[in-house]
């Protein structure tokens, strides 16, 4: 037996706090990667009963699970830009909100729009540092085409996303100075930029910042903004899952792929049917940090929950399976283990919802 299990209880609490930090602006709930790993069509349902009425999306495919499952009403973003024919249509024909983050997209979009008769409502977006979609700050000579020359969209919104808020306080503040520029040169142009947003989750709970018109959150939600403890939120996702195996190990006896741990006494070992496949011990912002703080989470040791109590994680974890000292642990075959997991990590596990 093994599950994912989302405690809707702990989301309601990191969906309150998020609330408490907008400070009324409007939020918008980023659903991309299947509502950060808690499951689309759940999370947004539980979302919407909560108040929420503004989601987004990175895929086409979520916007048409969304329409199709009841949400007819609610606003609905496309994250990315994309100048790709078959997307677009999809996109304009479940009503959703596109991004243009480039004069070739925006151009895409009008000809459809066009083509459907229809005015199509977008938002712009301006790439301040991510260097993933947008148009750039020296380019809004682009920008303005859209308004002179594309008349079947509608600029409802302009935003930008940052590059590294959850760690570098000076180059999100850097972003948004460039974004208000480009905001104030959109303005005295003559145009107006609709609904403005830049603020994530990292920026929201981590500084006193700018909210703008909107804020987009989605890790908050999971309460799992890298870094320290943040105040307010509670981390979302855990794997419940039996111990397959309790056996006794002798002294030196080696433990896991690579010999990655030898016993220095008798050891009693329990086993999981449950690796880094499943997203156990796996951190998605190892890869953009320093190096030293990948050696340091190298060095880090994981830990479980067998009956309330922490068990060590022997050796390194594998692909399928994670050893785990119960030596000092009254336990047998059957009983149930607690691993923290960031839900966006899990794969090949059923959701349970508590």
């Amino acid at each position: 037996m093994k599950n994912l299990v989302i405690d809707l209880r702990v989301v309601r609490n990191n969906l309150r706090a998020i609330k408490d930090f907008a400070e009324g602006v409007h939020i918008f709930i980023d659903l991309s990667a299947n509502a950060s790993g808690m499951g689309l069509l759940t999370v947004a349902s539980f979302l919407r009963d909560e108040g929420i009425k503004n989601f987004i999306v990175s895929d086409p495919d979520d916007a048409r699970l969304l329409r199709q499952n009841g949400f007819s009403k609610e606003r609905l973003m496309m994250l990315r830009s994309t100048a790709d024919p078959n997307e677009i249509n999809e996109l304009l024909s479940y009503g959703v909100i596109c991004t243009a983050g480039s004069y070739d997209a925006a151009v895409a979009i009008n000809g459809i729009a066009e083509s459907k008769r229809i005015v199509a409502d977008i938002q712009i977006k301006i790439d301040t540092g991510l260097g993933r979609y947008g148009f750039q700050p020296t380019e809004l000579d682009k920008v303005a085409a859209i308004y002179n020359y594309m008349s079947s969209l509608h600029v409802i919104g302009t935003f930008t996303t940052f590059s590294s808020s959850w760690r570098n306080k000076k180059h999100t503040f850097a972003q948004l100075d460039k974004f208000n520029e480009a905001l104030d040169r959109i303005i005295d142009m003559g145009y107006e930029p609709g609904t403005a947003h830049a603020c994530d989750s990292a920026a929201l709970f981590k500084y006193e910042i700018d909210l703008m018109d909107a804020v987009r959150v989605d890790t908050a939600l999971t309460g799992r903004i890298p870094g320290k403890n943040v105040q307010g939120l509670s981390k979302v996702g855990y794997i419940e899952a039996g111990l397959e195996e309790v056996v006794w190990h002798p002294k030196g006896h080696t433990i896991g792929s690579g010999r990655s741990f030898v016993t220095r006494a008798p050891t009693k070992i329990a086993i999981l049917s449950v690796g880094y496949y499943h997203g156990f011990g796996v951190d998605r912002y190892i890869a953009e940090g320093s190096l030293f703080g990948f050696f340091r989470w190298r060095r880090r040791k994981n830990f479980v929950r067998v009956n309330g109590q922490k068990a060590r994680v022997l050796g390194s974890v594998g692909l399928m399976h994670t050893m785990i000292d119960v030596t000092n642990i009254d336990c047998t075959v059957g009983d149930i283990a607690v691993l923290d997991v960031d839900p966006v990590n899990v794969k090949g596990l059923p959701i349970v919802y508590r």
